[in-house]
This record gives C-alpha cells, structure tokens and sequence, in this order.
C-alpha cells in the first residue's frame, strides 16, 4: 500500500512541477508514476479490478489537480508572475493592414509574388495577385489578410 501511495504521490508531484517547468517532460513522468501505482497495485491485490480503480481515481486526482492548479496559481502572487495579464497597448496589426486597403503605394523590392511595399512611408510585407512586380511599381492594396498585403499592380 505504501508503494502505491508514494508512486501517486511522486505523480501528482510532477504533475505539478508541470505547470511552473513547461516542457511535457514532468507531465509524462508523472503519468508513467500513475501506472506504475496501478502496477504495484496488481502486485498487492491480484486481478485486473483494483489496479483499473487505482489508475482512474488516480487519474481523475490528476485532472483535479491540474485544473485546481491553474485556478490558484492566476490569483497567486507567484502565478501573477507567469501569466500575462496585460497587453502592450499597440493597434493589432491585422487592424491596422485593414486600414489600408485600397490606398496606393509603391513596391519596395521585386515581388515573386512576395516583396514589400510602401504605403504612407512605412513597408509592410505584400503579396502580388498577379505574380511578378517589378521594384518601384505603382500597386494598389485590394485586400489584407493577418500577416501581409494582397497589392496588384496600377
């Protein structure tokens, strides 16, 4: 009994570290420490029965500890300092490629069909609908997804 206790404890231990050391390489120890539990637990009872209930409490442990975890440590002081909880203020940048659809500007280098454009002197990364695009082209901005500028060219 002690065996089995000590292994859960052991994983419910990891578990834990999991959430402050990321990386799944606790996670997954304190998983094999679950079925080892379950094994020792075969070894002092016999059957199938009592190993299968040690493996689902034990699991079920495990969910509540991770979720309970995660619940303390954002209203912690020690989790305050892991989690963002604020933004840095900027205009998202999807937003902000929106506002440029249908303004002109110039490509900034070859497109192939990607390169970059200007558009009131700033350059954004863009994508020719039609393939190629020569540098200083005159290209208008029909469309903007969340990473770059779909242009065609005047």
């Amino acid at each position: 009994m002690i065996k089995i206790l000590a292994a859960l404890f052991f994983g419910y231990l990891l578990v834990a570290l999991e959430a402050i050391v990321p990386g799944g390489v606790l996670g997954l120890l304190g998983f094999v420490c679950l079925l080892a539990s379950s094994y020792f637990a075969h070894l002092e009872y016999g059957g199938w029965m009592i190993p299968l209930i040690v493996f689902l409490i034990g699991g079920f442990g495990g969910v509540l500890l991770v979720f309970y975890q995660f619940k303390w440590l954002v209203q912690s002081k020690f989790g305050k300092n892991m989690f963002v909880h604020a933004t840095s203020g900027a205009v998202k940048k999807e937003k902000l490629l929106q506002e440029l659809v249908g303004k002109n500007g110039h490509a900034e280098t070859d497109h192939h069909p990607e390169g970059l454009v200007r558009v009131d002197d700033k350059t954004y990364d863009s994508f020719c609908s039609s393939g190629f695009l020569s540098k200083g082209a005159e290209v208008e901005i029909i469309k903007a997804d969340a990473f770059r500028l779909i242009v065609r060219p005047l």
